[in-house]
């Protein structure tokens, strides 16, 4: 049978039109550059983002970290290409990101705790950035509750567990999914919910091409950081292949052309990415206390 033909996706980041752009300039050049024939496909809401990780001849393709370590743990192998080194200052020229959690300015809130039992708002359940890394976060705040006891009773609860193994109740509704950051921000600002998280790499690409998506919306906190998104080509493709396009795209920083195209798209520098650095995304002491965000 011959090999399916080489396709990726810039959909985790096409924040903007401009950012897409950007992506699809960058990533083109490194395709070239590597004698590759690869395919940009177009792959938006609202079709699950787990479908395009399925598609065979994946090369050079936007992955989400956490589903990225469960396949391995699973037994199937992405290879990995590339993680992305963001260009802003907060990321110390490292591979990671994290999520921000964001209220509207109007409600006055400046901490997360602030916002507990309001209406909270997550993107998809096999997320990084939109739900395990907040949970996470919030799993910390449920554990102080139930030690300590609540804060101010606006849940209805005493910070316990609910009472029905899902662990303590944080908020007044738990909605979702909305399918993707676009759909978060617009629920947000239309008082569907009043909390939600997001990827802090994704709004700082929309603070540089679309600051006007974040008007009227403050960040109250953050999660940990994390290994961050990272480039993979898929169980089917020739491992040559990939580790062409992953020579090419490690040394794009060294001449001017690939370092003019790293500026646009906001990326320091490409660096190789270690599978195992994200199994601390399933390290989860949590799961069981608090298994879902509620």
């Amino acid at each position: 049978m011959p090999a399916a033909p080489l396709i990726t996706s810039t959909r985790m980041y096409d924040a903007a039109p401009a950012a897409r752009a950007a992506w699809h300039a960058l990533l083109g050049e490194g395709h070239r550059r590597a004698g590759l024939r690869v395919a940009f496909v177009e792959h938006g809401w609202p079709t699950p983002i787990g479908e395009l990780w399925q598609r065979p001849g994946l090369c050079g393709v936007f992955m989400c970290g956490w589903p990225y370590a469960r396949a391995l743990r699973a037994g199937r192998a992405y290879a990995a290409v590339a993680a992305v080194a963001p260009a802003w200052p907060a990321y110390g020229g490292l591979a990671r990101y994290r999520s921000e959690f964001l209220v509207r300015e109007d409600t006055g809130w400046t901490r997360v705790e602030d916002a507990l039992g309001s209406r909270y708002g997550w993107m998809v359940r096999d997320s990084q950035s939109g739900w395990n890394a907040p949970r996470r976060r919030l799993a910390a705040i449920a554990r102080e509750r139930g030690e300590c006891g609540g804060r101010d009773g606006r849940d209805g609860g005493d910070g316990g567990d609910g009472g029905d193994g899902r662990g303590p109740r944080l908020f007044q509704e738990s909605k979702g999914p909305y399918g993707n950051p676009r759909g978060l921000l617009q629920a947000l600002r239309q008082e569907e919910i009043d909390l939600t998280a997001l990827d802090g790499w994704y709004l700082d690409l929309l603070r540089v091409h679309d600051p006007a998506a974040l008007a009227g919306i403050r960040t109250v906190g953050w999660t940990d950081w994390t290994p961050n998104p990272l480039l993979v080509s898929g169980p089917d493709v020739d491992p040559e292949t990939t580790s062409r396009l992953s020579r090419v795209l490690l040394a794009m920083h060294e001449d001017a052309g690939g370092a003019l195209l790293l500026r646009q798209a906001h990326v320091a520098r490409f660096v190789a990415a270690d599978p195992k650095s994200y199994e601390v995304l399933l390290d989860d002491e949590d799961a069981g206390h608090y298994p879902e965000i509620r």
